[in-house]
């Protein structure tokens, strides 16, 4: 099989590293350098994965079905299409809730955010692989090999000691964060991640901003956990529970459930309770997110008005229910 790092590399020589370099919102120069840093990670952190035989089948499995001429283009849409602080598909199959871990570690050594890079790279990875599967007739057995011996050669290698250095660190961190995941069962975790969602929607059911204003204030909202995740260190849980963004479909199942406010605000007590009980020290920065997401909720429409001027940032309502939630996660 065609080496991974060099089919990943090949793929940011074409046309593919412009348009890359846009979705990612950073330079051309540096979309090479973060991919010649990531890949070595996603190629060890597979080859880890894969180290058992119940491992490679699940790498395998999780491989996409026969990647079509327009999947590159497929990646680059979905993180340039207004999906701030998200994963594309594959990222969370690789890291798990370590992939802000990652990021930030990368990030830190190379001296620019990475993390759209680190959401790009997963999932062409697992692309490349399933399109060297089909034209080798390769099995699981077969790829888990190829993947381990490529990681070995590459960690083995003299020349890349620094590099192999910075993989090291990277999945240590990872390692880290998923082991802060699993201190939470997964309905403890659910609560954990449901938070500034809920946040949200008991900002958003005393406002009259409508669909379109919902809209806004789920963005805004995004958009202050996503900056929190960027500024959180690598192996904080605030990075662990939200590397991915937020889960638009909670907020959608709220708004068709419709719970009572008590309801929504005794969830987040649940949530800061879990968390001062089990990982006390990130209680703080977690209690900040979910105050920072419910505030941009609330600035994101105006109250009132006409056609755009006048009208109240947050208007008294808002207000209150901020109080409810800084109170809840008292």
């Amino acid at each position: 099989m065609a080496g991974i790092l060099d089919l990943l590399s090949s793929t940011f020589d074409s046309d593919f590293a412009g348009k890359a370099a846009r979705a990612a919102g950073i330079e051309p120069a540096l979309v090479t350098k973060g991919i010649g840093a990531i890949g070595p990670v996603v190629l060890c952190a597979l080859a880890k994965r894969a180290a058992t035989p119940e491992g490679a089948q699940a790498l395998f499995k999780v491989l996409p079905q026969s990647p079509g001429e327009g999947w590159l283009s497929g990646i680059t849409d979905y993180l340039g299409g207004g999906t701030a602080g998200r994963q594309a598909p594959g990222a969370g199959s690789i890291f798990g809730a370590g992939s802000n871990a990652i990021a930030a570690t990368i990030s830190e050594k190379l001296g620019f955010n990475v993390r759209p890079l680190v959401s790009m790279a997963a999932p062409l990875v697992l692309g490349l692989l399933a399109r060297a599967v089909k034209s080798q007739n390769l099995n699981a057995s077969g790829l888990a090999a190829a993947v381990r011996g490529e990681s070995d050669a590459f960690l083995k290698n003299p020349a890349n000691k620094e590099a192999a250095s910075l993989v090291h660190s990277a999945l240590a961190a990872s390692d880290k964060a998923n082991a802060l995941r699993e201190m939470f069962d997964e309905s403890e975790w659910l609560k954990v991640r449901n938070g500034p969602l809920n946040a949200l929607y008991h900002v958003a059911t005393v406002s009259m901003s409508g669909p379109v204003g919902l809209v806004k204030e789920f963005t805004a909202a995004t958009d202050a956990v996503s900056a929190a995740t960027q500024t959180a260190g690598a192996e904080s849980l605030v990075g662990a529970a939200f590397g991915d963004g937020l889960a638009q479909d909670r907020l959608t199942q709220l708004a068709k459930e419709r719970p009572e406010s008590r309801v929504v605000l005794d969830g987040l007590h649940e949530s800061i309770a879990l968390i001062a009980r089990k990982s006390p020290a990130d209680a703080q920065a977690y209690r900040e997110v979910v105050l920072s997401a419910a505030q941009r909720a609330a600035e994101a429409s105006k109250e009132g008005g006409f056609l755009g001027f006048g009208g109240t940032k947050v208007s008294e309502a808002e207000q209150r229910a901020l109080n409810d939630i800084r109170n809840a996660l008292s």
